[in-house]
């Protein structure tokens, strides 16, 4: 046989390659195959047998549980903390000192410059608050405003309040 041409000799090349790469495929589409139900990453069994095991330990949870009863008071805002109302009281031994009627409306505590909302007026820490007639009130001071409460004192007694 004579000798084939480089261009006859390169296209043999390129169809036995070409010829390769398609078994190549074929083989591997083969591999990759399902073959049965139990070749799946999470087999139906499998499941099966865990979600067993999730109804013996669901049917272990107690059926009745305890119920809570909560009770209302008349004229009490529900969501009332502990620091709501007069927490503390500090100073001296006299008890019948006590806060005139204010509305503590709201505190900002967490800031350079913490600050409380007293009977709709903005008030800063060591600010005096005049209660009572113009002139003739009561002088309250702030000395902190801090997560617990506003800290007051009103007539050398101290005071912590937080808003309602």
């Amino acid at each position: 046989m004579a000798e084939q041409t480089p261009k006859k000799q390169h296209t043999i090349e390129y169809i036995a390659i070409g010829a390769l790469v398609v078994v190549a495929l074929i083989i591997g589409i083969a591999r990759f195959k399902k073959g049965d139900a139990d070749d799946e990453v999470f087999s139906r069994k499998e499941f099966n047998k865990k979600w067993k095991e999730v109804e013996i330990l669901e049917a272990k949870v107690p059926k009745n549980e305890k119920k809570i009863a909560y009770t209302i008071e008349d004229n009490k805002f529900p969501f009332k903390g502990p620091l709501d109302e007069i927490v503390e009281n500090k100073g001296p031994e006299d008890e019948n000192i006590v806060l005139p009627e204010m509305q503590f409306q709201g505190m900002v505590w967490k800031s350079s410059r913490p600050q409380a909302i007293i009977n709709n007026k903005v008030y800063d820490i060591k600010d005096v608050i005049n209660v009572g007639a113009e002139g003739l009130g009561e002088e309250i001071n702030i000395i902190d405003i801090k997560k617990d409460g506003i800290h007051l004192i009103y007539k050398n007694k101290e005071f912590i309040v937080r808003p309602k």
